[in-house]
């Protein structure tokens, strides 16, 4: 059965430095590579309300780990602080305390299907939902969407057909070709978004 869903917002942006003037500047130091990507594009596509967060990236916190890595094969062992900041949902749930969001967040990693995966599993909620999906490997790159069920004006109407597709090469660029309306469609392995008029 197709799902029908809205985009009310979105933001993208690949290799460019992203703006992170929102932030206080001792904050924004603590910020990791993929998660100022992260904060600058969720807060694009915010709109200052409690609303489900879904984060999705192949590679994740690649920086810091290879930082743990090359301290643990030094020193033998690791800095929790450093750990912690590294797991896939550390740039979601950083912006979750920076906006004092109580929703719940999920993150997603699934290869080179990531961000497809990740925004299937965003518009699957009943609720508003900001789905981000960062990358910093082969390029920095990143999108952003506010979606819900609730028609409101300006938002871009969209049907999500389920069908088996063959899987097609750069994945983000038709993505953001979708969302900046160059192409009406967006085609993943397991379903097509297609926009209503």
């Amino acid at each position: 059965m197709n799902e029908k869903f809205f985009i009310y917002k979105s933001s993208y942006l690949k290799n460019e430095k992203p703006d992170l003037s929102f932030v206080p500047m001792m904050a924004r130091r603590k910020l990791s590579t993929i998660a100022r990507i992260a904060f600058a594009l969720l807060n694009d596509s915010y709109d200052d309300e409690d609303v489900n967060l879904v984060f999705a990236s192949q590679f994740g916190e690649f920086d810091r780990l290879e930082a743990l890595i090359a301290q643990y094969t030094s020193e033998n062992e690791v800095s929790p602080v450093s750990f912690g900041s590294s797991v896939h949902n550390a740039s979601i749930g950083a912006f979750s305390l920076f906006k004092g969001i109580k929703n719940k967040y999920n993150a997603v990693s699934a290869g080179v299907n990531s961000l497809s995966n990740g925004f299937f599993e965003a518009v699957m909620e009943d609720e508003k939902t900001l789905f981000c999906y960062a990358d910093t490997l082969p390029e920095l790159r990143g999108a952003a969407c506010l979606t819900g069920k609730v028609p409101e004006e300006g938002a871009d109407e969209i049907e999500l057909i389920p069908e088996k597709n063959d899987c097609l090469d750069d994945e983000f660029g038709r993505f953001v070709s979708f969302l900046k309306k160059e192409s009406d469609e967006f085609i993943s392995p397991v379903y097509t978004l297609r926009r209503l008029k």
